[in-house]
């Protein structure tokens, strides 16, 4: 439109605006010529040259044709018509351009017009409308490249953050960092980036990235001001930008200014965009973006969106900060298992010795030879070792089930055949309390990837249990399902049952149920705590049914054997 009105109302045929889109060229944008000039890029040195060879007409310059250079005319469009013949006559190779400078004096575009309709070149009275609309143009130029400018700073810093934001799912903050510096310092227009997270006990990590260097500057010299810095500002929401021009910061004295200022010239940094770090009040570290230049200024849109990734990053230094604590626990913790199993498996292979010397010597014994008070005390010290038996195999199995250092490597099991010889086994325990044991299990193989003697081992505690439990003549039963999928085996007994409270802690070693009913049977507490390691140890499930003076159903479900994961069946 304004190239339109400039041409219709100041008399002239042809008009053009022309922009500088980048450092070294003047791009026409608009014009009112024939068309395939609109994206013409003009070289701004061919430019300036031209503009010193003018003639000062005020907001306008003029070339007259014997001035204008032949590099310029290429770019241009020559009117195909004939000067007239007067002394002021319009030339088809004569300039007339407006220079549109920013507020700073910069060249931002030029507005031009050639072909005066009455052949001549203009006067007072067409030079005044020119001149209006110099200034009109101005005004419009730098209002569309500001508006062009703000849009594309949006753009950008808003990719920016929802590139952080999809960083923020790597599981560290080295991986975050990795996965959108780049593209971060891309959208800034950054040189380079440094950031330093504050870890725990005053200690603090740092990393860096530059453009096309893989030089770390010793950003530690300056650490005491930044990080001095990083907390005041995370609490004023302040985002700062230094250089030479923007010395004067809140919070940072003249002295610590000049210290930083040197430094950043020594590494050859013109300017940076200080950011703090955190989540919720506290402060966890600070952003540094850098650019070799004072210009162009970090803008308002910048700083803000600069400060939205701020905010982000700080949650990821908190999400790293607090997985590291997690993972400082989760060993700490197995150290403390594996030290306990270690001191346990000891003290059994420990106590094994004497208890077997123990109970060879009550075997020794002519019983029938004593008396009855002394074959009450025999009586009692056998019951007495075969409980410190159990308890010290019980420990032995929890120790070795639940080492972390023990290598599990599965085999292909038949679980029913498993099932039927403990069945077998017990069948003497349940006869002695007249109960009637039910085994229901399909006719073929049932195949489970883990190892034999474990899997015995889990079974034999659940149906010994289940007989322990249930009163005399109780019906017991066991059933062993499949699918593609899973294995289930499970113990439904009619006995005592389980309070929702002892629920709650009945896979916990040494565990005792607070039922006098129960207490009253003979068990270590480890039976359930076995059960529920080799469970897991296999990659299953255990699930608990209980009502007390009920009964009790122990589930146990399994993944059935894939023979494609396991590279076919094995013995």
């Amino acid at each position: 439109m304004l190239v339109e009105s400039v041409a219709t109302l100041a008399g002239f045929e042809q008009s053009a605006i022309t922009l500088r889109r980048c450092r070294d060229y003047l791009i026409l944008v608009a014009a009112g010529v024939e068309e395939g000039f609109v994206g013409t890029r003009v070289p701004l040195e061919a430019m300036e040259e031209e503009m010193s060879r003018a003639d000062d007409w005020g907001a306008w310059r003029y070339v007259p044709h014997e001035r204008a250079s032949a590099e310029v005319l290429a770019y241009s469009h020559i009117p195909d018509t004939v000067p007239l013949d007067v002394e002021d006559a319009w030339h088809p190779l004569d300039m007339l351009f407006a220079p549109l400078h920013d507020d700073d004096g910069v060249l931002r575009g030029l507005l031009s017009v050639d072909s005066p309709r009455n052949g001549r070149k203009p006067g007072p009275e067409q030079l005044a409308v020119l001149t209006q609309y110099a200034g009109v143009a101005r005004t419009l130029v730098l209002l569309a490249l500001e508006r062009e400018s703000l849009a594309e700073q949006v753009r950008i810093t808003g990719e920016a953050r929802q590139i952080v934001r999809r960083a923020l799912g790597e599981p560290s903050l080295e991986l975050v960092l990795e996965a959108c510096r780049a593209a971060v310092t891309e959208c800034f227009g950054a040189i380079g980036m440094w950031l330093t997270a504050f870890v725990e006990d005053g200690e603090h990590a740092m990393t860096s990235y530059a453009v096309g260097s893989d030089e770390t500057p010793p950003f530690s010299e300056i650490d005491d001001v930044v990080i001095r810095l990083a907390h005041r500002y995370w609490t004023d929401q302040y985002v700062a930008h230094f250089s030479h021009s923007h010395a004067d910061q809140p919070g940072l004295p003249a002295a610590d200014a000049e210290r930083l200022l040197v430094f950043l010239d020594r590494i050859g940094i013109g300017s940076v965009l200080f950011v703090p770090l955190g989540a919720g009040p506290e402060c966890l570290g600070f952003l540094v973006l850098t650019r070799i230049r004072d210009t162009p200024e970090w803008t308002t849109v910048e700083r803000e969106a600069a400060l939205d990734i701020g905010r982000d990053l700080g949650r990821a230094v908190a999400n790293a900060r607090q997985l590291a604590q997690e993972r400082a626990v989760a060993d700490h913790l197995r150290r403390i298992d594996g030290y306990r199993m270690e001191m346990v498996n000891t003290l059994g292979h420990e106590l094994r010795t004497p208890l077997f010397s123990m109970t060879a010597n009550l075997e020794l014994l002519d019983v029938d030879n004593l008396g009855p008070e002394d074959q009450r005390s025999v009586a009692a010290a056998s019951r007495g070792a075969e409980r410190m038996r159990a308890v010290i195999e019980d420990l032995l199995t929890m120790a070795q089930v639940a080492d972390p250092q023990r290598e599990f490597v599965p085999e292909m099991v038949d679980l029913r055949q498993v099932l039927l010889d403990v069945a077998e086994e017990c069948h003497h325990a349940a006869a002695a309390k007249s109960q009637d044991c039910r085994v229901e299990a399909p006719e073929e193989p049932i195949l489970v990837a883990g190892r034999s003697d474990e899997l015995h081992r889990m079974l034999a505690n659940l149906a010994s249990n289940a007989i322990k439990y249930s009163p005399e003549g109780a019906a017991i039963d066991v059933r062993l399902t499949a699918t593609d999928d899973v294995v289930r085996v499970a113990f439904a007994d009619s006995g005592i049952g389980i309070s929702e409270r002892d629920q709650r802690d009945l896979f916990r070693e040494f565990f005792r149920s607070t039922n006098p009913h129960a207490l009253a049977r003979p068990g270590t507490g480890m039976g359930l705590a076995i059960v529920d390691r080799i469970v897991r140890r296999h990659s299953g499930q255990i699930d608990v049914a209980s009502q007390l003076g009920q009964g009790t159903t122990v589930s146990v479900t399994l993944p059935a054997f894939d023979a494609a994961l396991s590279g076919g069946p094995s013995s």
